[in-house]
């Protein structure tokens, strides 16, 4: 039977032109971050529409730079919305990324919070 860090690396993409990096965090980012939200996407982009009709919220109203904006604002002042996704995240770790991030825990949630806010912002037209 397979561990879990086979069967993870058997479901996550692999994430081609990362260059190699002299800092760990950046290593960590590009080697497991990258595709985790890459293969969460779909999931990611639903939980956000869906936060917004519960929550009431006229995204599609919005000009673009507003938009912008509130996926900022949502992540700064949300705290069951930002835990919520890093829920997402952490779940694809590996025991040994998860003792990473347990050892780096703050500069791993910033990169994890700027990354979904990037990939949110770019995608700001398919959503509902």
């Amino acid at each position: 039977m397979e561990n879990r860090e086979q069967q993870l690396k058997k479901i996550l993409p692999e994430i081609e032109g990362n260059k190699p990096s002299d800092s760990v965090n950046e290593s960590f980012q590009n080697d497991v971050l990258r595709p985790i939200l890459k293969f969460q996407n779909e999931l990611i982009i639903q939980y956000f529409e869906h936060f917004l009709v519960e929550n009431k919220i006229e995204f599609a109203l919005l000009k673009h730079s507003h938009k912008i904006t509130k996926v900022h604002d949502l992540f700064k002042t949300n705290i069951q919305f930002k835990q919520f996704y890093m829920g997402f995240i952490v779940a694809y770790f590996t025991p040994t990324n998860f003792d990473f991030y347990i050892q780096n825990k703050k500069e791993v949630n910033k990169r994890i919070i700027a990354m979904l806010i990037e990939r949110i912002c770019s995608q700001l037209e398919s959503i509902k």
